[in-house]
C-alpha cells in the first residue's frame, strides 16, 4: 500500500512539472551526447554551372538538455577564418533538425556581399553550432570550429539582350531585344524571331554598351567574346540573308548557335466560329513575329460562342484547338491535332464585347493571348513631324469619330510619328505603332500594330514609328479594333 502511494506521489510530482513548462519547449531526454558538427566538404570549389546545387551540407548532433526533456533550437554560424564570429551570417533552426544545407549561389554571394572576398578567391573560413535550450537553466553549448576552404566563382548576367541593324529595334540601346533565359541551363539564354541582313552582338544590359559579348574572331568556330573596355576590339555575328532565326548563347561557355528557321508552319491562319457563322475570317500575322497572328472584332453570340483557328481556309484540317473541352477564352494553352474537336467558348453574357485574340503557332509553345478590349477615348499624335514633337504630355489629340475610329487633319512636317494611347510620361504605356519601323504612309490603308507595354512585358522594346517624308497637310484615320490606319496627303 505504501509503494502505491509512492507512487503515485512521483508521478503527480511529474505531471505537475510537466503542467509547469510550455509543452511547446518539451523534448526527449537528450542524454549526454556533446556537440558536434560536422560538414561534407572541407575544401571546394563552388560550381557555377548548377547554382541550385547543394554545395556543403553541414550535419551535427543533438548536444545536451541535462535531462530536463526541454527542447534545444540551434544556430549555425559562418564567419571568416580567426575572426571569432565577430561578423558571422547566422542561421537559426527549429527544433529536432540536425542538417543545413547551402547551395552554390547562396554560399558565393556570402563569401562576395557579406564577407567582401573578391570573385575567384579562395576563402578561408569557419562553421560552428550552437545548441540553445528552451529550458534557460540549461548552458548554451558552442561546438568547435570546422575549417572551410571555398573558393567562389564569377557569375555571368542574368539578362541578355540582342542589339544591332540585324535586330528588331537596331542600334536603339533603350529597345535593345529582350533574350528569354533557357530553364535548368546556367548561363542559357536563348530568342525566336525574325532578324534583317546585317550585324548584331549582345549586352548585358540595356542602359550601357558594356559589358558586351562579342564575336571571337580568334576561334575557328562561332565562339562569344566577354568585353568590357573599349580598347577590345568590338567584333559582330553576321546575318547574311533576312529570315527567321533561333540564336542561343550560353555565357559560362561561351557557345553560341545561329539557326535559320524555316520559318512558321503556316503563311495564313483563320479564324472560325459562330461568330462568322463558321465562316473563315483572315488573322494578320504580327509584323515583329511572323509566328504570332492577331484579329480583333466585336464578337456577338449567334446561336453559340464558339471559335477555333484553320489553317487553310475552307478546310476543317489541321486546325488549332485549346487543351481542353469548352475552355474559356481565358485559357492560353492551344494544340494541334484531330484528337477532340475542342473548341474555345464565350458565355452569352460576355457576347456583344470588344475582343483582341492573338495565337502564337511556334512549335512547342502554342498559345492564344485573348482579352476583351475597351477602345481609348482619344489617342494622341507623337513625334518630330507632329505639331508636338516629342512632348508626350502635350501630344496632339485626335478627335472621336465613333468607339473605335478617331480622325486628325493638320500639319506634318518631315520626321517620325507614332501615336500614343495613354500618354504615359515612362513611354512604357500602350501605343499604336507602324507595322515597321520607318514604313512610309501609302496614302491608302495600312495596318497599325497594338503595343500595350503595361500589360505585356514582352512588347517594352518595341518603337516602330511612321516616316513623314515630305511636309504638309495631312489627314489621318485610325481604327482601334481593326488596326487599321490611313495617312493621306491632302
Amino acid at each position: 500500500m505504501k509503494r502505491t502511494i509512492k507512487m503515485s506521489l512521483w508521478g503527480l510530482l511529474l505531471l505537475l512539472f510537466t503542467i509547469s513548462c510550455d509543452e511547446s519547449y518539451m523534448e526527449l531526454n537528450k542524454g549526454e551526447t556533446p556537440l558536434a558538427l560536422s560538414v561534407n566538404h572541407n575544401e571546394l570549389a563552388l560550381n557555377i554551372k548548377v547554382p541550385d546545387n547543394t554545395a556543403l551540407t553541414f550535419t551535427w548532433t543533438s548536444g545536451t538538455n541535462k535531462g530536463t526533456n526541454c527542447a534545444m533550437t540551434y544556430q549555425l554560424q559562418l564567419d571568416k577564418a580567426g575572426n571569432n564570429f565577430k561578423n558571422a551570417v547566422s542561421h537559426s533552426i527549429g527544433k529536432n533538425i540536425f542538417k543545413l544545407e547551402y547551395t552554390n549561389a547562396e554560399l558565393n554571394a556570402i563569401i562576395k556581399d557579406t564577407f567582401h572576398i573578391e570573385y575567384g578567391s579562395t576563402a578561408d573560413l569557419e562553421a560552428r553550432i550552437i545548441a540553445i535550450p528552451a529550458d534557460t537553466s540549461v548552458e548554451q553549448q558552442v561546438s568547435e570550429s570546422v575549417p572551410l576552404k571555398i573558393t567562389s566563382y564569377k557569375p555571368v548576367s542574368s539578362t541578355l539582350y540582342l542589339i544591332g541593324d540585324a535586330t528588331p529595334n537596331g542600334w536603339s540601346l533603350d529597345k535593345a531585344t529582350k533574350m528569354n533565359p533557357i530553364s535548368g541551363e546556367a548561363g542559357g539564354f536563348v530568342w525566336i524571331g525574325d532578324l534583317s541582313t546585317g550585324n548584331f552582338k549582345f549586352l548585358t544590359t540595356n542602359t550601357g554598351w558594356m559589358p558586351s559579348y562579342n564575336k571571337d574572331a580568334t576561334s575557328g568556330t562561332p565562339k562569344l567574346v566577354y568585353r568590357d573596355a573599349d580598347t577590345q576590339p568590338d567584333e559582330q555575328f553576321t546575318i547574311e540573308k533576312t529570315g527567321s532565326y533561333r540564336i542561343a548563347v550560353n555565357l559560362i561557355d561561351l557557345t553560341i548557335s545561329i539557326t535559320a528557321m524555316k520559318g512558321p508552319k503556316y503563311e495564313k491562319i483563320f479564324f472560325v466560329g459562330s461568330f462568322t457563322n463558321w465562316g473563315f475570317v483572315e488573322m494578320r500575322r504580327d509584323p515583329s513575329n511572323s509566328y504570332i497572328f492577331r484579329y480583333g472584332a466585336v464578337l456577338n453570340y449567334n446561336g453559340g460562342g464558339e471559335f477555333k483557328f484553320a489553317t487553310a481556309e475552307n478546310s476543317w484540317d489541321n486546325m488549332y484547338h485549346p487543351t481542353i473541352a469548352n475552355a474559356p477564352y481565358t485559357h492560353s494553352e492551344a494544340m494541334q491535332n484531330d484528337n477532340g474537336d475542342y473548341k474555345w467558348n464565350i458565355p452569352q453574357a460576355d457576347c456583344g464585347k470588344a475582343y483582341k485574340m492573338a495565337l502564337n503557332i511556334t512549335e512547342g509553345s502554342e498559345s492564344l493571348t485573348m482579352s476583351v478590349f475597351t477602345p481609348y477615348e482619344t489617342l494622341y499624335l507623337v513625334g518630330d513631324a507632329t505639331p508636338s514633337g516629342w512632348s508626350i504630355d502635350k501630344a496632339t489629340a485626335m478627335t472621336k469619330t465613333d468607339d473605335y475610329t478617331q480622325t486628325w487633319t493638320g500639319q506634318l512636317t518631315a520626321g517620325d510619328m507614332k501615336i500614343t494611347c495613354d500618354k504615359q510620361g515612362d513611354w512604357m504605356g500602350a501605343w499604336f505603332m507602324a507595322a515597321a519601323n520607318g514604313e512610309v504612309p501609302t496614302g491608302s490603308e495600312q495596318y497599325m500594330t497594338f503595343v500595350d507595354k503595361i500589360h505585356d512585358s514582352k512588347m517594352a522594346e518595341v518603337d516602330r514609328k511612321w516616316k513623314i517624308k515630305d511636309a504638309g497637310t495631312y489627314k489621318i484615320t485610325c481604327n482601334q479594333l481593326t488596326e487599321s490606319i490611313t495617312i493621306a496627303k491632302q
